[in-house]
């Protein structure tokens, strides 16, 4: 179950596309525009990692917090094993962020069916989402 952060060697895939702005303008919800998730991975349905990056000191908007964790919650109500982290860079705006190597600053995890929180915080995502696999074995 190795995640491979590299994708394919360092390849960014639709690179253009990535940098491609969307405008919601047009799309709010009683005055909201949409969160979004930084990276989510389905291992066989049966393990989910959702992971949220910011720059270093910036804080996590409560809604994105929310989603996050009601990804979490429908994971665990599910029985599937979840892993939740936020993570931060300092990367500046026009280069890549290497997200194997962002440091969590905060995690949550389904732990033998319940909730646990802040066990792969100081690690890097690389590492926290590598300890949390092996422990699923």
């Amino acid at each position: 179950m190795a995640l491979n952060f590299n994708n394919g060697g360092g390849a960014i895939k639709w690179a253009e596309r990535m940098s491609q702005l969307k405008d919601f303008t047009n799309l709010k919800i009683n005055g909201f525009t949409p969160t979004d998730v930084d990276f989510a991975y389905d291992i066989g349905g049966e393990v989910f990692l959702f992971g949220e990056l910011k720059a270093k000191g910036a804080p996590t908007p409560v809604g994105q917090r929310r989603l996050l964790m009601a990804l979490f919650n429908l994971c665990l109500s599910s029985g599937k094993d979840c892993l939740v982290i936020i993570a931060e860079h300092d990367t500046v705006a026009n280069e890549p962020i290497d997200v194997g190597n962002c440091v969590v600053i905060q995690s949550d995890h389904i732990d033998e069916g319940s909730y646990a929180s802040g066990g792969y915080v100081g690690m890097t995502v690389e590492q926290a989402t590598k300890r949390y696999l092996e422990w699923l074995k």
